[in-house]
């Protein structure tokens, strides 16, 4: 995969990162966002678009996004997606097992 093959804002996305490589260069997801003029689920959506096509953009609550310069910070930005998926399925979990008049039942118990 090249530069040139992906979408112009993966591309721009790219470019901006590359000036924060390094947890200690993470770029925040509003401040990229509002570089990129773009909402901030856009940008979301993107990165993780591509981190699906191997491209390494770790991200750290409070720091914001950042490029792994070694293994590390590399396994920082998996651990912090690997929580990210657990709670998501415990919600999902959560979800599924609710009754579907759960919020008349919880009323009721005022």
């Amino acid at each position: 995969m090249k530069l040139k093959d992906l979408q112009l804002i993966d591309q721009n996305i790219i470019k901006l990162l590359v000036d924060h490589k390094g947890i200690d260069r993470a770029i925040r997801g509003e401040v990229l966002a509002q570089t990129l003029n773009i909402d901030i689920r856009t940008l979301q959506s993107r990165i993780a678009s591509l981190q699906k096509k191997r491209c390494a953009i770790g991200t750290i609550d409070g720091l914001g996004y950042f490029i792994p310069s070694d293994e590390a910070e590399r396994t920082a930005g998996i651990t912090k997606k690997e929580e990210m998926g657990f709670s998501i399925h415990d919600a999902v979990a959560g979800y599924r097992r609710a009754d579907l008049e759960w919020i008349t039942e919880l009323l009721e118990e005022q």
